[in-house]
């Protein structure tokens, strides 16, 4: 027995595409795959990097410690050590590494890259003319400024999805 309804036109409930935030959203990953992201990263042994415990969230890091995403590394460009600049970014807006998504890492290094390549030192406020901090899910990230500047990039990355 038909009902006549199109399944494929059946209204799907809403979900947030959002990640959950740091105080939320639980660890589950292999020790294998941290270790992987240990070697292919160059964490040198003094950093003394630690495989998180099973469902710990980002707030759970042990004292002492911070949490760091994979994504950041893989997705985000993001390298230990930090640059100058990072840090000087980060600073500017009062923001804790660990409290940014990974999509803003590769809007920060990318104008670092494009300043550097041009023999320019970049510099937070230089990055302030193109780029404005934003929080959504429990993270900050970086969108462009939409109006009255050019975008420094002609296809800045708009997501990263289950990062």
């Amino acid at each position: 027995m038909s009902t006549g309804v199109n399944p494929s036109t059946k209204k799907r409930k809403y979900r947030p595409r959002n990640p959950p935030g740091p105080d939320r959203a639980a660890i589950n990953w292999r020790e294998e795959e941290f270790q992987n992201l240990v070697r292919d990263m160059g964490f040198q042994s003094e950093w003394g990097a630690q495989f998180p415990t099973l469902n710990s969230t980002a707030l759970d890091a042990p004292p002492g410690y911070i949490t760091l995403y994979a994504a950041f590394f893989r997705e985000g460009n993001f390298r230990l050590p930090m640059t100058k600049y990072t840090r000087e970014v980060l600073s500017n807006y009062g923001l804790h590494i660990s409290q940014r998504n990974a999509l803003g890492f590769p809007r920060i290094t990318h104008f670092e890259f494009i300043c550097r390549a041009n023999y320019i030192e970049p510099t937070s406020k230089m990055f302030n003319v193109f780029y404005f901090v934003s929080y959504t899910g429990g993270f900050y990230s970086f969108n462009c400024h939409t109006s009255g500047v050019s975008p420094c990039s002609a296809n800045p990355p708009k997501s990263l999805h289950d990062w």
